[in-house]
C-alpha cells in the first residue's frame, strides 16, 4: 500500500503540521486552522507538494552543441 510506504522528511513534516493545526483547531475553534490542517493532511496522505507529483522536477540535461572553432578577426577603432 502506497500510503504506508515511501515516507520521507517532507511528508512527515507535512503530517506533523497537519496534526498540529487540526489539534489547535479543536483547542481554539478557529476554522482557518482546520483549513490549513486539512490542506497539509491531504498533501501528506497523497504525497504531493504545492507543485503536484514531481511537478518541480527539472528537465534532464541535454547535450550541448559543438561550436566550430572559427578564428575571429578584430579591427582596432581609433
Amino acid at each position: 500500500m502506497t500510503l504506508l510506504s515511501n515516507w520521507h522528511f517532507m511528508r512527515i513534516l507535512r503530517a506533523g503540521v497537519a496534526i498540529w493545526a487540526i489539534s489547535e483547531y479543536f483547542r481554539t475553534n478557529d476554522f482557518f486552522l482546520l483549513t490549513i490542517g486539512g490542506f497539509f493532511a491531504l498533501q501528506a496522505i497523497f504525497d504531493v507538494g504545492c507543485c503536484g507529483a514531481s511537478g518541480c522536477a527539472t528537465s534532464p540535461k541535454t547535450q550541448k552543441q559543438e561550436f566550430s572553432s572559427k578564428e575571429i578577426d578584430y579591427e582596432e577603432v581609433k
